[in-house]
């Protein structure tokens, strides 16, 4: 059945696929990889038992989006920097405009630079060709606009210079709840995602376009699924990769840009909503549940699958699709006192003391660590999934967290005394593992799979349809 313009369905991944998908990386991992046993045989230990689905911690933010209904191309406010004191601005081209609000009865003006300071709470706009006078004032819950509204005739896609950058879009800004300053920019969708899709796929070929498309699909759900998710931040979406990573005109890519322009205004939906368009860099042969990487539920699209064919793995190419890191004793349990109390994981009352062991308590449905234990001669502590990779940094990484949780860890120990001299970790993948892999699309375009197949693999049960 097509993609485009079908029926959304309910269908769930089988989930025999998961259990042998994580029986391969666990293979692999042990330095073996053997061919995949039939499903419903697995080679993992009795500890590797998946645990029940945990329940979200708190209400999720908008984990059900309303079904879409788009009149046209929506706008999208970014956050591009915050808890700021100066912003200077240039113009592109002759001159740059500001005003106050939401017309031109207020403060408003032409100049060829402008300077936001924070003054006294208050964000202080100075135009320094003009001379030293405040040219507006916004008080905290207001907004200084700079470049011309989007529904302006003469310049339909405005840009400033910022930081020796072009950036796309009417810039706002405004003194956060901090008091400090936000600069955010608000432009259409598919300008937006101009910024993005180079950032998140790499770099593109020919022969690789199926994988833009891809991205640029994904990345267009997960903005309008996320829509709103940093409201009270004064925009939609950060503009980092703690949402999606969003540049400047000078990073963007006439293949990118035409993988988000072949495919405008397409969406993935399930139930006739956004679906939430995970993705990452390399699952290391097998992609997560969604309760896996993120305390969530209720994703059937998001389910584990083996990441790949009888070829071989999609993201086998990636550079992260297999890892290796080692602590001599104690580093590692320096880390572990540095990173795991603020991740809520107490150190024992006597301190850390030495090192006795590590081991995995559980495994996740694909495989993935779910809880690990470290014993030291002082007491015992246990990580659990959402915090390993923060908690486990990597050595030689500066402070870098760890890549997956989809590995497999040893203890070093001297061969006479039995003493624990160090940790080894042997891993696969790179990120949280949920939904895309952005390697492996890149390995499916580059066997000729279209951006609508590697959509169905990585979003099993979504459609895709034209929404605007």
């Amino acid at each position: 059945m097509s993609r485009h313009d079908a029926a959304c369905t309910s269908a769930g991944a089988d989930p025999r696929a998961g259990i042998a998908a994580a029986t391969l990386a666990l293979a692999c991992l042990a330095g073996a990889c053997a061919p995949l046993p039939p499903p419903g045989q697995s080679t993992a230990p009795a500890q590797t038992r998946a645990p029940a689905q945990p329940r979200p911690a708190g209400p999720p933010v908008q984990t059900r989006p309303a079904a879409l209904h788009l009149d046209g191309e929506p706008s999208i406010d970014v956050g591009v920097a915050w808890d700021e004191d100066t912003l200077a601005f240039g113009a592109v081209r002759k001159s740059i405009t500001w005003r106050m609000g939401r017309s031109h009865d207020r403060a408003a003006g032409r100049a060829d630079s402008l300077v936001v300071t924070l003054t006294g709470g208050r964000a202080e706009l100075r135009a320094p060709g003009l001379g030293d006078g405040v040219r507006a004032t916004a008080a905290a819950g207001e907004t200084l606009w700079i470049g011309e509204p989007q529904d302006a005739p003469l310049d339909p896609s405005p840009q400033q210079r910022w930081r020796g950058k072009t950036w796309r879009g009417q810039v706002k800004v405004f003194v956060n709840p901090r008091g400090t300053l936000t600069l955010a920019l608000r432009l259409p969708l598919e300008g937006y995602l101009t910024g993005v899709v180079p950032g998140e796929i790499g770099a593109l070929s020919p022969t690789l376009l199926e994988a833009g498309r891809a991205q640029a699909i994904a990345a267009r759900s997960y903005t309008l699924y996320y829509r709103g998710r940093r409201a009270a931040e004064g925009f939609d979406l950060y503009g980092t990769v703690e949402d999606q990573l969003y540049s400047p005109v000078e990073s963007e890519r006439p293949l990118a840009t035409r993988c988000v322009e072949t495919t405008r205004g397409q969406v993935d939906l399930y139930d006739d909503r956004p679906i939430r368009a995970n993705y990452y860099s390399t699952c290391g042969g097998v992609t997560a549940d969604a309760w896996e990487g993120f305390t969530a539920t209720g994703f059937p699209y998001l389910a584990s699958t083996r990441d790949g064919d009888a070829k071989g793995d999609y993201c086998a190419r990636s550079p992260q699709f297999r890892w290796r890191e080692e602590w001599d004793a104690a580093d590692f349990l320096a880390t572990l006192e540095r990173y795991a109390p603020p991740e809520g994981i107490p150190i024992p009352a006597r301190g850390l003391g030495d090192l006795v062991d590590v081991r995995t308590v559980s495994r996740s449905r694909s495989g993935r660590v779910w809880v690990l234990e470290v014993a030291t001669t002082t007491g015992t502590m246990r990580i659990p999934a959402y915090s390993i990779r923060r908690v486990l940094r990597r050595p030689k990484g500066n402070g870098a967290i760890l890549r997956s949780n989809l590995f497999k860890i040893d203890v070093r120990r001297d061969p006479g005394t039995g003493q624990s001299l160090g940790i080894v970790v042997s891993g696969a993948g790179s990120g949280h593992g949920v939904g895309l892999c952005q390697t492996g699309a890149l390995g499916m375009a580059g066997m000729g799979s279209t951006g609508e197949q590697i959509l169905d693999h990585y979003y099993p049960g979504a459609t895709t349809r034209r929404c605007y």
